[in-house]
C-alpha cells in the first residue's frame, strides 16, 4: 500500500469529518421550480427571506463557533445578490455552484443542463471572485449526461448521490475521475422538516424533531470507520430565530466530540485517494 493511501486512511480513523452544506437559493427556490411562480411576490418573500434576515444569522453562528461552511448558491442568485457572495468569501466559507436557475435535470434536455452548469459555474466565480469546484445539482438529482458536464467545468466535489456514508470517488468507463462524492441523504438536511408553499405542503416538523433526528444520526456515525457526517441546510429555512437555537445547540455537541473536525467540501474531498 502506498504511503500516500496510508495517510489518507489514517487521517480519516484519527478525525471524524463533518461537512455543512448550504443552500442559498433566495427566490430561486421557487422560481426554479414553477416560471410562474416569478409573479407570486408573497410566496418569492418566502425566498427573499435569505437574503433579508437569515444569511446574517447563519453567518454570525458559524463564526461563533469557528466553523467554515460551504454555501451552494444559483447562478441567478450570484447575479442579483452579488453582495451576498463577497461577505460569505470575506467570512472564510467556500462557495460552491448550484446550477444556475435552480431547475431540476428532470425537465432538461441534454443542451439545456449543460447550459444551467456552466451558467452557473460562471456565475459564482464573476460575483464571487473564485471559481468555484463544489457543485449541487437542483433536488439532487443526475442525468446521464451529469458527470461528462461537470468534468467539462472543471467541478472536483459532487454533493448530491445517496449511496453511502463514506465519501469516493467518481469513475467512468472503469477509470477514477477527479469528482469526488460526498454523499447526502434527506433525512440530514431541514428541507423535508421545514420546506413549506408552492407546490410543496409538507407538514411543518418542530425544530427539536430535527435536532433529534441528526444528533441521533451524528453519534451512531461517529462510530463508524472511515465515516463521515454530512448536513445539508437552507438559509431560507434554517435562518429563523428558533431553528438557529436547535442548531447552535447542534454544533456545540457536534463540537464536543474530540475527534470532530469541521471541513469545506473541498477539504473533506482531499481525504480521498
Amino acid at each position: 500500500m502506498s504511503n500516500a493511501l496510508l495517510s489518507k486512511e489514517n487521517a480519516m480513523s484519527d478525525q471524524f469529518p463533518v461537512v455543512i452544506g448550504i443552500c442559498l437559493d433566495a427566490e430561486a427556490i421557487w422560481t426554479g421550480k414553477l416560471p410562474a411562480d416569478a409573479y407570486r411576490p408573497v410566496l418569492l418573500s418566502n425566498g427573499a427571506f435569505a437574503i433579508k434576515e437569515g444569511l446574517k444569522p447563519v453567518l454570525e453562528l458559524l463564526d461563533h463557533h469557528g466553523i467554515k461552511a460551504t454555501f451552494f448558491i444559483p447562478g441567478i442568485t450570484a447575479d442579483t445578490y452579488p453582495e451576498a457572495l463577497a461577505e460569505i468569501r470575506r467570512r472564510g466559507h467556500e462557495l460552491g455552484s448550484h446550477t444556475y436557475s435552480h431547475r431540476s435535470v428532470l425537465g432538461l434536455t441534454p443542451a439545456e443542463e449543460r447550459q444551467e452548469i456552466a451558467r452557473g459555474i460562471e456565475a459564482v466565480e464573476r460575483n464571487g471572485g473564485v471559481r468555484p469546484t463544489a457543485w449541487r445539482s437542483a433536488s439532487w438529482e443526475w442525468s446521464k449526461h451529469t458527470l461528462d458536464y461537470i468534468l467539462e467545468e472543471g467541478v472536483t466535489v459532487s454533493c448530491n448521490f445517496q449511496d453511502r456514508i463514506r465519501p469516493y470517488r467518481h469513475f467512468r468507463d472503469g477509470l477514477p475521475t477527479p469528482v469526488v462524492e460526498l454523499p447526502v441523504q434527506w433525512h440530514l438536511a431541514d428541507a423535508p422538516f421545514f420546506l413549506y408553499g408552492g407546490d410543496v405542503q409538507r407538514r411543518i416538523r418542530p425544530a427539536a424533531e430535527a435536532e433529534s433526528v441528526w444528533m441521533e444520526e451524528f453519534d451512531a456515525t461517529y462510530d463508524w470507520p472511515g465515516a463521515f457526517f454530512h448536513l445539508t441546510l437552507h438559509v431560507q429555512l434554517i435562518g429563523h430565530p428558533g431553528r438557529l437555537k436547535m442548531l447552535d445547540r447542534c454544533l456545540t455537541h457536534m463540537r464536543g466530540r474530540n475527534r470532530t473536525r469541521f471541513l469545506t467540501c473541498a477539504e473533506a474531498a482531499l481525504l480521498v485517494e
